[in-house]
């Protein structure tokens, strides 16, 4: 909507129904402009503690993800907390004694007289970096009777000079693993043993691990579909220039990463769990997660908590704050259970949290109830935020409590959400993938890494043992 301002010339040689109809027409325009602003204004409240807008999107603004209350905890170590000080071992690798040296006051020399250990000390350190060079020689035997007998080369020795299979881990453990640029990869290692391979060759060791590793990723995903219960995500990645999207399953077991062109149903359905998983999917409410009916659903608290936050600092109405004090002592009578070695809650106590729950839908809608399409309006009438998250909660009641009685259910998608967090540290290392075969690589030798670690393997060591054979 766009008004031309009149000139003074103009003005007067209208009529008064000229007028008039221009004055509505302001107000016309102001009333348009105020929605906008509104609209504006809700949007630059939102932040990553009241939406589902990520903390990096926070700026300078960022505050902590769960800030303490003033005397919740005290400083320093926490009671139960398991600590990590240095341990003396039996066998050290190398001793060294400290004598007294020189002459004592009376004459005699102290390095003749015998001596007594009073005291161990231990440093741990790590050996100088060095390269080893193991050069393969392949012996031919006559034997008496006339054949000759050719030795073999180990796998993974190919002609002439190569790069041996620790250095190739070390590699790729620093490039995806830890999220290393390529080249201050290659100036890494160059710094520390004086060898510098090529960013080609560590693009080429990639691919050539991550086809060797396509067995482990193949049957992490059978597993993962299953299982019990599995968290699922997916967040966007630049691949070729392009919008792809990365999904994420996992859970205490397993983290399978997938790149896709599709978020949605397509994306899922290349990803290949969600269409023959059975067990509880765990997952925020974006709408093709529902159209797996296989599976169980259970719905992360956590998006809904932020978006009771946002909904509290912009109407500031007493059933938000309800609601989300029903959420969290949900939660905490679930973990008080827990620890008492219970292995339910009472059925009195489930039934009272439901109970509580429908009725703080009803107040709500109460308060916000769904407007109906304006006559002769096509499609929905655009909806109140509160509005429309009470009917979520009002019609996936099950899915959001489903904690409360299976407690295999997390109340929270944190297992999945902080697997999509190491892949945006790689994405803001390197802005994104040149090549789909590039990112797809990544996601494969990235499920074996998160895998490892949740067994409490060592990543570098797969790696090594990938390339040796």
């Amino acid at each position: 909507m766009k008004l031309t301002r009149p000139t003074q010339i103009e003005l007067d040689k209208m009529s008064h129904a000229e007028k008039d109809a221009l004055i509505f027409s302001l107000f016309d325009l102001l009333e348009y402009l105020e929605k906008r602003l509104q609209v504006v204004e809700q949007q630059l409240k939102k932040n990553s503690s009241n939406s589902s807008k990520p903390p990096s999107s926070d700026g300078l603004k960022k505050a902590p993800a769960q800030p303490r209350k003033p005397g919740e905890k005290p400083v320093g170590g926490q009671t139960g907390h398991k600590g990590t000080a240095l341990k003396m071992t039996d066998k050290p690798d190398m001793i060294e004694w400290h004598r007294p040296q020189g002459v004592c006051s009376c004459g005699i020399r102290l390095d003749d007289l015998p001596g007594q250990e009073t005291e161990y000390r231990q440093q741990i350190d790590i050996p100088e970096p060095k390269i080893i060079i193991t050069e393969h020689r392949k012996v031919v035997v006559d034997c008496l009777c006339g054949l000759r007998h050719e030795g073999v080369f180990p796998a993974g020795i190919p002609r002439h000079v190569s790069y041996g299979a620790r250095l190739k881990a070390y590699a790729l453990g620093l490039s995806h693993g830890h999220f290393v640029g390529l080249e201050r990869t290659t100036d890494i290692i160059n710094d520390q043993y004086g060898v510098k391979p090529s960013v080609g060759s560590l693009q080429k060791w990639t691919q050539e691990c991550a086809e060797l590793l396509q067995p482990d990723y193949q049957k992490y995903q059978q597993q993962l579909i299953k299982a019990a219960t599995v968290h699922f995500d997916e967040s966007g990645m630049r691949v070729e220039g392009k919008l792809h999207w990365l999904h994420i399953a996992a859970n205490s077991d397993q983290v399978i990463y997938s790149c896709q062109t599709q978020r949605g149903q397509g994306g899922m359905e290349a990803a290949g769990i969600l269409p023959t998983f059975k067990g509880i999917a765990v997952h925020d409410c974006w709408q093709p997660y529902w159209r797996y009916q296989e599976a169980t659903h259970a719905l992360c608290n956590a998006h809904l908590l932020r978006e009771l936050n946002y909904l509290e600092q912009l109407l500031g109405e007493a059933w938000i704050t309800e609601f989300k004090t029903l959420l969290i002592a949900a939660k905490n009578a679930v973990h008080l259970a827990q620890q008492a070695d219970k292995t339910a809650l009472e059925a009195t106590e489930v039934a009272d949290f439901k109970h509580r729950y429908q009725a703080l839908c009803e107040r709500g809608l109460a308060s916000h109830p769904e407007k109906p399409p304006n006559v002769g309006q096509k499609g929905r009438h655009k909806q109140h935020p509160a509005t429309n998250l009470l009917k979520r909660l009002k019609i996936h009641q099950d899915a959001v409590l489903r904690f409360l009685e299976n407690w295999q259910v997390p109340f929270d998608n944190n297992r999945a959400e902080r697997a999509v967090r190491c892949v945006k540290v790689k994405l803001k290392v390197i802005g994104g993938f040149r090549s789909i075969s590039g990112a797809q690589a990544f996601c494969v030798i990235r499920s074996i890494w998160e895998t490892n670690k949740l067994h409490s393997q060592n990543p570098f060591e797969t790696l090594r043992g990938v390339f040796a054979g």
